[in-house]
């Protein structure tokens, strides 16, 4: 992982109406219990004293937390708030592909790795499936960069709403997508790669000329053929996928 830019520590983290929202509800609660332990103490040191002017010390039991407590505990639970909202924005970055809201792929092949160690520990197969849009240059380049942007975001939420909780989706590079299959032999992951290429026949995107449809190639592999080392099994997916490129242009061209 690629090291923090430097000052990032110094970073001013702004406080937001939410993180104010929240400090206060929590110095509230802070501020009751404050009391209720004042009059408690208070109430047992003044019975146990037996000391007359017990109003005036219960007075001051109640004044004291409610002096002390809310501007003391506000300040710092509101930048508690707030430096913790920017942590967990920070690691949703670190996992998250920012156009798509799928896992990048530094993120991705770490779940991967992961799996193939469950895969090896517990003997069952892990398939993969490398998926590349057809031509999306071409497209993006005929329709422009908003209209690309459109179609990935669109073609990344039919798939996750089509594919299993376990499975993992990401987008590894430009229009190149990766889909982690646990549990899944190769020709299951082959009748998944079919869904898929359906799945995207039917999805269309607005462009200024209209609807627009597109295609996908799909590169398969899986522990049984590859093992289970990384780069073999994404080796095997990438000549998988490089095949179905030559048969696409071959039957664009034919002899």
């Amino acid at each position: 992982m690629a090291s923090a830019p430097e000052g990032r520590f110094s970073h001013y983290t702004p406080v937001l109406n939410s993180d104010r929202f929240f400090a206060l509800r929590l110095t509230a609660v802070f501020t009751v219990i404050s009391l209720v332990a004042s009059l408690l103490i208070t109430t047992v040191g003044v019975l146990l004293t037996g000391q007359r002017d017990w109003l005036a010390a219960l007075s001051l039991a109640l004044l004291i937390p409610l002096l002390l407590v809310p501007p003391l505990c506000y300040p710092l639970l509101a930048k508690l708030a707030a430096v913790t909202r920017d942590n967990r924005k920070l690691r949703q970055q670190a996992r998250e592909d920012h156009l798509t809201g799928l896992f990048n792929r530094p993120h991705l092949m770490s779940m991967l790795e992961r799996e193939l160690s469950l895969s090896q520990r517990h003997d069952h197969p892990v398939s993969i499936l490398l998926v590349d849009i057809v031509d999306f240059v071409d497209i993006a380049d005929r329709h422009g960069r908003h209209t690309g942007d459109r179609l990935l975001r669109i073609f990344s939420e039919r798939i996750r709403d089509k594919i299993r909780e376990s499975d993992l989706f990401g987008r590894i590079d430009g229009a190149q997508f990766l889909l982690v299959l646990p549990h899944t032999d190769f020709n299951d992951a082959l009748h998944m790669a079919e869904g898929l290429r359906s799945l995207t026949a039917s999805i269309q995107v607005q462009t200024d000329e209209g609807l627009a449809g597109f295609e996908i190639r799909i590169g398969a592999a899986s522990t049984e053929n590859s093992g289970r080392r990384l780069n073999a099994l994404l080796n095997e997916a990438d000549y998988a996928l490089y095949q179905s490129r030559n048969e696409h242009r071959h039957s664009d061209h034919p002899a």
